[in-house]
């Protein structure tokens, strides 16, 4: 148990909610168990939804870009790979646990109110759990596309399947940080969802996701030394969507500097969302 409470509500630190999230880890497992049992409740496939939808929507624009725009990206290196599916499945799924990790996280506390206002517990777990579950996910979604990979296209990339899970890792450390500031900011001001679903269609087509970033122009942007393409490879979702494609498409490892780049932006924008959640948490209460 936490002692004085009521003391720490006036003078809650990072430090104090790490131990508080500590203590609660049961809690904590247990509101994991529940958004992976109702995430799917009362529907015929069940958890085959969650196939289902990723390759839906690769269907859709593998047929769209494939077929019509005629959208063919470069095979994999080395692989040579060149099943346009896996290419965009390779993206897709990291999209999917990030739009959707926002989607489910930013209104779990603004949505607790009832719960908030009468228990009190490390308002933190609310948010963590809707994008762990979706990390559970997306780990059953990778091990399936590295199935399909290996036999459809006779590529053994069984051995880089754990440093795929240290990338869904650092994706649900970064897709925390990003929620744990918009989740409680999202309690004051609603509008912060409605903004956050126009900001991610938007950022959907800036990621290269649809696309390798070889489309984007190499020039310099205004005259500097800076390329319109290092201006989007900027932009930390399409660096981890490269991470993946280096594994699920090209079959090989991410390089050192990528890695060391994904790990500094995951911790960086987590130690800032946390920190602001932490400090507005105390007023949750009184906002709801």
């Amino acid at each position: 148990m936490v002692k004085g409470r009521a003391d720490q509500m006036t003078t809650r630190t990072i430090k104090v909610a790490v131990v508080e999230i500590s203590g609660y880890r049961e809690l904590l497992f247990n509101l994991i168990r529940r958004e992976l049992r109702s995430r799917f409740r009362r529907t015929f496939l069940g958890w085959g939804w969650s196939f289902l939808q990723p390759i839906m929507m690769t269907a859709v624009y593998a047929i769209v870009l494939g077929t019509f725009l005629k959208v063919t990206p470069a095979p994999g290196d080395p692989s040579g790979i060149a099943t346009f599916a896996f290419f965009l499945l390779a993206g897709v799924i990291p999209w999917a646990l990030f739009a959707g990790g926002l989607g489910a996280a930013i209104g779990s506390v603004a949505n607790a109110g009832g719960l908030i206002t009468r228990v009190w517990f490390p308002r933190e777990l609310l948010p963590m759990a809707s994008i762990l579950a979706l990390a559970f996910t997306a780990l059953i979604e990778l091990s399936v596309l590295a199935l399909a990979i290996t036999v459809f296209d006779r590529v053994m990339l069984l051995q880089y399947l754990p440093v795929a899970v240290l990338l869904v890792a650092l994706q649900a450390v970064f897709t925390m940080g990003v929620s744990l500031w918009l989740s409680a900011a999202n309690v004051r001001y609603k509008d912060v969802e409605y903004l956050t679903s126009v900001f991610l269609l938007a950022y959907f087509y800036l990621t290269p996701i649809l696309y390798s970033p070889e489309f984007i122009p190499d020039s310099p942007v205004f005259g500097t030394g800076i390329t319109w393409r290092d201006v989007a490879l900027a932009n930390p979702m399409a660096r981890f969507v490269m991470a993946y494609r280096n594994i699920f498409y090209d079959v090989r490892l991410p390089g050192l500097n990528t890695m060391l780049w994904l790990v500094g932006w995951s911790f960086l924008v987590f130690i800032l969302g946390f920190r602001f959640f932490v400090r507005r948490s105390e007023r949750f209460a009184e906002e709801m």
